[in-house]
């Protein structure tokens, strides 16, 4: 028998499937929740375009929150906004949400079992000519 999901693999390897990097699919997919649920707020570290919320931004600019090089404060800020009965998605590198906000990952956030929504873009060791500061390793 073969298993009901076979296709999904046999299309992942497909010569003519068109590939795009993931932070365009979180881009898109964040406008399409976001229109269809009032309470998801898009909290950013200064890395709007990188990390594809520009469209976000544009579509809805009364929910798009810009802290700049803040990670700590776009951790305890998304906690916050949850408890406030917000959806927030923080958005930064890897490298630097979670890698410079994990404390106030794990007590704003974890430890109050808070609903809040971490995109880390740019994981990886090959980042480009951002270099090692960048790379998530």
């Amino acid at each position: 028998m073969i298993h009901p999901d076979a296709h999904l693999v046999e299309n992942l390897f497909r010569k003519d499937l068109e590939m795009s990097a993931t932070r365009d699919g979180y881009g898109e997919g964040i406008v399409e929740a976001a229109a269809k649920n009032t309470n998801i707020v898009v909290v950013c570290a200064d890395l709007t375009d990188s990390t594809r919320n520009s469209e976000f931004k544009k579509l809805f600019p009364d929910r798009f929150i810009q802290v700049g090089v803040q990670e700590q404060l776009l951790a305890a800020m998304g906690a916050g906004l949850s408890l406030g009965g917000k959806i927030p998605f923080i958005t930064s590198y890897a490298m630097f949400c979670p890698g410079r906000a994990w404390e106030q990952i794990r007590t704003n956030i974890c430890l109050n079992e808070v609903n809040v929504k971490i995109i880390g873009s740019h994981a990886g060791v090959s980042v480009g000519p951002d270099g090692a500061t960048h790379q998530g390793i």
